[in-house]
């Protein structure tokens, strides 16, 4: 039993009802609904685990025999996704992606051979999604952040061997490819000595994928780094064992062929270092095509940034001369303020027919009399307690004058 086969399936009770024929929706809903829902999501889990968006009704049958009965109702069902747009024709996919050519070879087909049969190929198209949804993960995870920084680019047949577990066939890896490409996220292009390469979408950039000449000297400097870095494992190896061979001769007596092999290991350790350096100098290469990219991107960011930044100017009515005109009234507005005050706190001319001369001859007259009167001698205070000349007082008055001051401090 297959893993992606449903749990009911080893119910022979269930079964048996599940492959009968479907009958009319019409005469039972209930019975059209439930075989109808349980066969469409058995034909997708199939596609999911035979990695395959492609299959026919002969393919189906088989992967569906349980015992000695196949489903009664595969027909219907393809009938009912194909309403749905869930399942279509190998052809019509092509004709969809190919030109004038391959859509005159379609139809040329179509009227030799007749219309559908149970060896025609269908495409069952939620499983392309789903399985492009996953190569796109797999981009993601393993590739994105490659160490040189040109991650985006990879060839065709490596991005296939590492989604040889999800995706079974070059067919329906390459139908996966076309939706990607519908999508925007990959393009499909064939180097100068016809390598098929992939390029996936740069989310960091707001640019559609192009396949250019940098794109394709990537893919170069790439593989000669890989086939480098396999010669250098392959020396390493050498070094290794020349090594295990010299000390072997050494531990022997022979020493003329452990001085044989000690000079062989000299040679492919320079070998290796020789390899690496150039393994080095084209990983700088490609940290520079890397940077020259992101340098670009930096620049138009830059670029948009002045442009919005001058259209807000515009848009507020800001500019220079604008700015420079303001500031010179406000300066002249605050010398016309203080031109007012200096108006207003100053005298009246023409208000007095009196100069400075004539007030200062005045107040010094004015002070003059002043001191004339300071100068008159008045007659002198009496010095008794009731404003009389100076005399005797009696008792009586002594005690009248007590008693009054009695009153006074009273009052």
């Amino acid at each position: 039993m297959a893993s992606y086969l449903p749990e009911e399936w080893v119910d022979d009770v269930k079964m048996n009802g599940l492959m009968s024929v479907m009958k009319e929706r019409i005469v039972n809903k209930a019975d059209y609904d439930r075989k109808m829902r349980f066969w469409t999501d058995t034909i997708s889990s199939s596609c999911i685990g035979e990695k395959n968006a492609v299959f026919d009704i002969l393919t189906l049958k088989k992967r569906f025999r349980r015992k000695d009965k196949i489903p009664a109702s595969l027909n219907v069902v393809l009938e009912n996704l194909k309403k749905q747009g869930d399942v279509i024709t190998v052809g019509e996919w092509r004709d969809r992606h190919s030109g004038w050519v391959g859509w005159g070879i379609s139809k040329t087909r179509g009227w030799m051979f007749g219309g559908s049969s149970d060896s025609e190929q269908l495409l069952h198209l939620p499983t392309v999604k789903t399985l492009s949804q996953e190569l796109l993960n797999i981009y993601n995870e393993e590739l994105r952040s490659e160490v040189d920084c040109t991650g985006e680019v990879v060839t065709y047949k490596e991005m296939f061997e590492r989604a040889k577990h999800i995706i079974s066939t070059s067919e329906t890896f390459d139908i996966v490819l076309e939706h990607l490409a519908d999508t925007g996220e990959v393009t499909v292009r064939n180097t100068k000595i016809g390598e098929k390469v992939l390029k996936f979408k740069d989310h960091g950039s707001e640019d559609p994928v192009k396949f250019t000449e940098a794109d394709a000297s990537v893919v170069d400097i790439r593989k000669a780094m890989t086939k480098l870095d396999r010669e250098i494992q392959q020396l390493e190896q050498k070094v290794k064992k020349y090594d295990e061979q010299c000390r072997s001769c050494l531990r022997a007596g022979d020493k003329g062929r452990a001085q044989n092999f000690l000079r062989q290991r000299k040679r492919a350790e320079k070998d290796v270092a020789d390899k690496d350096m150039q393994y080095q100098k084209l990983l700088t290469m490609l940290h520079q095509i890397s940077a020259a990219r992101n340098n670009k991107d930096v620049l138009k960011a830059y670029q948009s940034g002045t442009a919005a930044f001058k259209a807000t100017l515009a848009r507020q009515g800001l500019s220079p001369d604008k700015i420079h005109e303001t500031m010179d009234d406000v300066a002249n507005s605050i010398d016309e303020y203080r031109e007012i005050e200096e108006a207003i706190s100053s005298p009246f001319a023409g208000a007095s027919n009196l100069n400075d001369t004539e007030l200062e001859r005045e107040l010094d007259d004015l002070l003059s009399e002043s001191k004339r009167d300071d100068s008159m001698h008045l007659p002198e205070a009496p010095t008794n307690r009731f404003g009389l000349f100076d005399k005797e007082v009696t008792p009586e008055e002594d005690q009248l004058e007590q008693r009054l001051a009695r009153l006074r401090q009273a009052v």
